[in-house]
C-alpha cells in the first residue's frame, strides 16, 4: 500500500477536541474566572454554558458576516457572564488565551497521523485564527501535516460548505477523494451535507443525534484501520 493508490487520497481533520485536548484549558479558565469573581457557579457548569454559546456564535459566523474566533469567544463569554449575573467583561478572555500554549495533542494523535500519512495526505482545518493553530501544530512532535489552514485564511468557518470546499480546492481534491473526521457532531454533519464520506470520532461515548456518518471510531487508530482496510481492498 502507498499514497495515491486508492481511496482516500486524503484524510481531512478538524483540530480542536479532535486532534488536540482543549477541555482542560476550558475547565481551568472557567474555574479561574468563577474563583476570581467569587461566584458559587461551578467551573464545569460555567465551562459547559460558555462552550455551548461559543458553538452558537460559531454557527452565526459560518452563515452570516465573517468575524474571527477570538471575537466569538469573547461574545460567548460575555453572554455566559450575563446568564450567571457575574460582573465580568470581555477582557476576561485572557484566562483562556493565557492557557492556549498548554493545549496538547491527544496521546493517539501523533502516532496515528504519522501512520496515516504513509498512506494518504493528512489535512487539518480549524475554526480559529492562524496563530492558534500554529501553536497547536508546533506541539505535534515534528509531525508535519500535508496541509493545515484556518478560518482566518479562508474567511469562513465550518459548518459552512465554503470552509470545507476551500480546503479541497487548496489541495486540488474532490469531495469523494477524502475521508472527513471530527469529534463535534455538527462538524461531521456539515461534511455529510457536502457528500463527503465521514467518520465521527466518539471519544466520550456520546449518543449520536442527527444524520449517521459512514463510520464511528473511538480513537484515531480507528481511522488508521479504516484507511488500511480501504486501500487493501483497492479503495
Amino acid at each position: 500500500m502507498g499514497r495515491g493508490n486508492g481511496w482516500p487520497k486524503a484524510i481531512f481533520y478538524d483540530s480542536k477536541n479532535t486532534l488536540f485536548d482543549w477541555s482542560e484549558a476550558w475547565i481551568e479558565a472557567s474555574t479561574n474566572i468563577v474563583k476570581h469573581y467569587e461566584s458559587n457557579v461551578g467551573g464545569d457548569e460555567f465551562k459547559n454554558l460558555w462552550h455551548h454559546l461559543l458553538i452558537s456564535e460559531n454557527h452565526r459566523t459560518a452563515f452570516a458576516a465573517y468575524r474571527d474566533f477570538t471575537k466569538a469567544l469573547k461574545d460567548s463569554l460575555f453572554y455566559t457572564f450575563k446568564y450567571y449575573n457575574i460582573p465580568g467583561s470581555a477582557d476576561d478572555i485572557k484566562y483562556m488565551l493565557d492557557l492556549w500554549d498548554a493545549v496538547q495533542p491527544f496521546p493517539d494523535t501523533v502516532p496515528a497521523l504519522k501512520k496515516q500519512q504513509e498512506m494518504a495526505k493528512v489535512l487539518i482545518f480549524s475554526n480559529v485564527e492562524t496563530r492558534y493553530l500554529d501553536m497547536m501544530v508546533d506541539k505535534m512532535g515534528g509531525f508535519n501535516p500535508d496541509f493545515f489552514g484556518t478560518m482566518e485564511q479562508a474567511k469562513t468557518c465550518k459548518p459552512s460548505p465554503r470552509a470545507y470546499y476551500w480546503v479541497l480546492e487548496k489541495n486540488r481534491l474532490k469531495v469523494d477523494d477524502v475521508l472527513y473526521c471530527a469529534r463535534p457532531q455538527w462538524d461531521v454533519q456539515g461534511a455529510i451535507a457536502l457528500g463527503m464520506k465521514t467518520a465521527w470520532l466518539n471519544r466520550a461515548q456520546e449518543k449520536l443525534e442527527g444524520v449517521k456518518p459512514d463510520y464511528e471510531v473511538k480513537d484515531l487508530h480507528g481511522i488508521t484501520e479504516i484507511v488500511e482496510s480501504s486501500l487493501g481492498s483497492g479503495g
